[in-house]
């Protein structure tokens, strides 16, 4: 049995290319057809995720959701989570009120103001250079995992990466780490790439130039590649 845990926007679905996420759904419907499990691995919050893979009706195993901090079965039932250091939380706030941009604290399903539930701080910031400004400064004055996205700054305990999201599951799960194989695009797919068999989507962050990986158009080619010998047969 293989495992493929598999980044979501822009390596699963695709905003502005239906055809192309529909694609890849088949080969995931596919790959988990031969008794393989299949685990999407995101930054988005579950119920954010959750109305997409409705929508398409997207087959997962295991659903990880905020960078890793929170770690869902098939029957969305979560078996995992990690919050953020409230004390933490309020030294984020305060570097934030320094800037003229809207933020939120996630439960990881939604918007909270429960300072003890949340897993993750977000920013909503699409300006490049104000963008790199407030990383650095967050990671320059608290020990926490903070990195942006297209439109977003994301920020969540330090522990928190999809590679130790997945080592975790693998521990939980009693899975084997030489049957796990993962594919993403961006800078949070970094130490998940880096650290377990994998691949890049050939349109990807800068960050993963320097892994040595394999390129891939589409996630439905990496998939065909982990099935040659079942699709030979």
């Amino acid at each position: 049995m293989k495992i493929l845990a598999s980044d979501f926007d822009d390596t699963i679905y695709f905003e502005d290319d239906v055809e192309k996420s529909i694609k890849n759904i088949k080969a995931i419907k596919e790959f988990v057809s031969f008794g393989n499990s299949f685990c999407i691995i995101t930054g988005r919050n579950y119920s954010d995720v959750k109305l997409l893979l409705n929508e398409y009706n997207i087959p997962y195993t295991y659903l990880i959701c905020e960078d890793g901090a929170k770690i869902f079965n098939n029957m969305d039932y979560c078996i995992d989570t990690i919050y953020m250091d409230k004390e933490l939380i309020k030294e984020i706030i305060n570097i934030l009120e320094e800037y003229n941009y809207d933020y939120y604290l996630d439960d990881g399903y939604n918007k909270t103001n429960n300072i003890n539930d949340c897993v993750k701080v977000v920013v909503n910031c699409s300006e490049k250079d104000k963008q790199v400004e407030i990383v650095n400064k967050i990671k320059k004055n608290i020990k926490v995992y903070v990195y942006a996205s297209k439109y977003h700054i994301n920020i969540v305990n330090f522990s928190v990466n999809k590679a130790n999201a997945l080592k975790r599951l693998l521990n939980i799960e009693n899975l084997s780490y030489n049957n796990l194989h993962v594919i993403g695009d961006n800078s949070n797919d970094y130490e998940m790439v880096k650290n377990f068999s994998g691949a890049i989507m050939k349109k990807h962050h800068s960050l993963l130039n320097d892994l040595g990986k394999k390129e891939y158009n589409e996630l439905s080619d990496y998939i065909n590649d982990l099935l040659k010998d079942k699709i030979s047969r």
